[in-house]
């Protein structure tokens, strides 16, 4: 570029660039110093990268086009995707549905010194036509202050949000209205085991509000009239500076990714952005206070023991994303049927045994009890079943899948009144 340009107001030195090339004065390669990104990611997180990129590679420029994840999979669909370089966002099925079609270019490097699978996800596409860029894991947002008033610490595992004291004061949100929170569920039933993860996820619930009786309105959690709410990290930057979240220990992580498109006007320039982001200096910039993000780099985290995130220690879950597709219709039907419809009922038992344990805890009738609420009305070996799963998949059999979920809700009506029986005839 010409000395004297170098020196101009970015906005002026653009529009001279344009006016020069439409006159000849530039060539073609000059003119178009761009990478025209789309993206669905946040100002706080795409300035940090456009300005570290344009610094590590002088004379180029990134030009940003932001969309929702679903208005972005149309824009590309419909002819935007003669007019983007590369495809950035945290949403995963868009970049298989681009591959399927034939529109995202094979990475020629597809960063290999990354690790392939975080737990049992995998980092990007087999074939290479999409990576990983950053992770979202899922755990517990708290606020503070309203824990600790409490008389608590500070949440650490999924198991804390049973304790009694919680009660009321817990947000769980519902695969059926949440599109996170069937891979939230799946975390804690692939973590327990399915009957041991069921039997906690009923013991939070009886403490919890479920999506349904969340009041409209400022976030009951950044205001601390809940103490704490089970979600994944990138909601739960937004509730405020009272607001704190953490990993536990066995949890799962999902991967965001960046691609290339197929015919990608400026192909060259589409490579060297990905590659940028997934280097270790793009990868540092995530650790940034203003982006907040998890790397796909495990070197990355050495440098930061005070995160409570450890996707890749060796003992993290071994999240199964493929088993959490197979049997996410029949999980999210289950959750209402058990936990949902009868919620009332259910956080009442929870309460009346908590107070029964207090006051007479060697009594047998009240581990009955507690059994009894415990309790899923299909076990392991039942949820395993292939035709199960399919029927809660599939778009026809909605008689006999209703069929089904009122056997549950029965079993759950039945096995709640049967506790709170047992719990009645408890003395003190």
């Amino acid at each position: 570029m010409p000395t004297k340009l170098k020196h101009m107001p970015q906005r002026l030195l653009r529009a001279t660039a344009l006016a020069l090339a439409a006159t000849g004065l530039f060539t073609n390669a000059q003119a178009d110093d761009r990478v025209v990104v789309l993206t669905s990611y946040p100002e706080a997180l795409t300035v940090k990268f456009e300005r570290a990129f344009e610094a590590a590679h002088p004379g180029m420029r990134v030009e940003l086009l932001w969309r929702q994840s679903r208005d972005g999979l149309a824009y590309l669909r419909e002819g935007g995707y003669r007019e983007v370089d590369v495809y950035w966002t945290p949403s995963p099925g868009n970049f298989t549905r681009l591959r399927d079609e034939g529109r995202l270019a094979k990475l020629e490097s597809n960063a290999p010194d990354l690790p392939g699978k975080v737990g049992g996800v995998p980092l990007g596409d087999p074939e290479g036509y999409f990576a990983a860029f950053e992770l979202a894991g899922f755990g517990i947002a708290y606020h503070r202050e309203a824990v600790r008033e409490l008389g608590l610490e500070p949440p650490r595992d999924w198991a804390d949000l049973a304790a009694p004291a919680y009660a009321g004061r817990v947000h769980l949100p519902t695969p059926a209205r949440t599109g996170f929170a069937s891979s939230l569920i799946e975390a804690v039933l692939q973590a327990r085991g399915w009957e041991r993860g069921w039997a906690l996820l009923s013991a939070i619930a009886g403490n919890a509000q479920l999506d349904s009786v969340v009041a409209d309105g400022p976030d009951p959690l950044s205001m601390g009239r809940i103490a704490a709410r089970m979600s994944i990290d990138f909601f739960a930057r937004n509730s405020g500076e009272a607001v704190s979240f953490v990993y536990p220990p066995k949890t799962a992580y999902s991967p965001a990714h960046v691609a290339v498109m197929a015919e990608a006007p400026r192909p060259e320039a589409a490579r060297r952005f990905v590659d940028f982001v997934l280097s270790p200096a793009g990868q540092a910039l995530l650790w940034h206070t203003d982006v907040r993000r998890l790397p796909v780099r495990a070197s990355s985290y050495e440098a930061h023991p005070e995160t409570t995130a450890k996707p890749f220690a060796a003992d993290a879950l071994a999240y199964d994303s493929v088993l959490t597709e197979a049997r996410r219709g029949l999980v999210a039907e289950l959750f209402d049927a058990v936990l949902t419809v009868p919620h009332a009922a259910l956080s009442e038992a929870w309460q009346a045994l908590h107070a029964a344990e207090r006051q007479a805890s060697g009594d047998a009738r009240i581990g009955e009890a507690r059994r009894l609420l415990e309790r899923v009305p299909v076990d392991a070996a039942g949820q395993a079943d292939a035709q199960l799963r399919a029927l809660f998949a599939a778009s026809d059999g909605a008689a006999e899948r209703a069929a089904l979920i009122a056997v549950w809700a029965d079993d759950a009506r039945k096995r709640i009144a049967q506790a709170r029986e047992l719990l009645a005839q408890v003395q003190p």
